[in-house]
């Protein structure tokens, strides 16, 4: 199965920091009563009306805008943006609703002067803002992330393997997950990642596509495409389609051939 671009391990990366913000946000608001609550209730009130809004909107709302972002997120920051951008008025609808729940909770009848649009209004934009916000952390992680993966080189460990006869491209191998095996089909590129896809499935590894091209260096492969990479055992026939040539893999995967590459690809004997 495949992982989603925008991925479900950086989605659980970041619930632990949405539940800590959340919690310092709670108690912030208990303390400093916004929106009239100061006045309105006691700090025991504020606590209980501040952790149905806020708690209410981050399971009923964030649960929508991620499910949102994990299935229509794309592998761009621009189109993450504009998913959020359109999910933001969506989720705003059912977080009212939460808002006129702890209204009528903890003060009845106070929201009615304000009116649906206002608070709806106010939501969506709240919404936003904190779609927005993960984004731009998770975004910021995987950069910094990718940097030091880009930047750390050969280890004493892979140093010592090297000089012990480890078999050539079974560096980028290590890297895939045992279930994976090491029976590697074909790579292609994701974003930040480069997608492996095995004979037992598939995985994103976090690195550059030229790094994982040079760990697999006597691989037994080639590159036939900008994004892609396959392994010539597995490829199992090749075909035309609207002047377009396409190899056939293993598994039922179909990965495009560049006219760039073609010489290559011919040279190989896979066409």
């Amino acid at each position: 199965m495949q992982d989603s671009p925008f991925t479900l391990r950086e989605l659980r990366r970041s619930l632990a920091g949405q539940g800590a913000a959340l919690v310092g946000l709670l108690l912030l608001f208990a303390f400093i009563g916004p929106f009239g609550t100061y006045d309105s209730l006691g700090l025991a009130g504020r606590i209980g009306y501040w952790a149905v809004a806020m708690g209410g909107n981050w399971l009923v709302c964030g649960s929508i805008m991620m499910l949102t972002l994990l299935v229509a997120g794309g592998r761009t920051v621009r189109r993450r943006v504009l998913v959020t951008a359109a999910a933001a008025p969506v989720a705003a609808g059912p977080g009212t609703g939460v808002v006129f729940a702890a209204e009528a909770l903890f003060r009845p009848g106070y929201a009615e002067p304000i009116g649906v649009p206002m608070i709806y209004l106010s939501v969506a934009v709240l919404m936003l803002v904190i779609g927005l916000s993960v984004v731009t952390a998770m975004e910021v992680r995987r950069r910094l992330a990718e940097e030091s993966a880009a930047g750390t080189g050969a280890g004493p460990a892979e140093a010592s393997a090297v000089a012990a006869g480890t078999p050539r491209g079974a560096r980028f191998l290590d890297r895939l997950p045992e279930k994976l095996g090491r029976d590697l089909v074909y790579l292609k590129t994701a974003d930040h990642y480069v997608e492996a896809f095995t004979t037992e499935g598939s995985t994103l590894v976090l690195m550059r596509f030229v790094d994982a091209l040079a760990e697999l260096d006597g691989a037994g492969g080639l590159r036939v495409h900008r994004s892609y990479w396959v392994a010539r055992r597995h490829v199992e026939g090749a075909e035309r389609r609207q002047g377009r040539t396409t190899l056939r893999l293993t598994g039922g995967h179909e990965v495009p051939v560049s006219r760039t590459h073609m010489p290559a690809v011919r040279a190989a004997g896979l066409v």
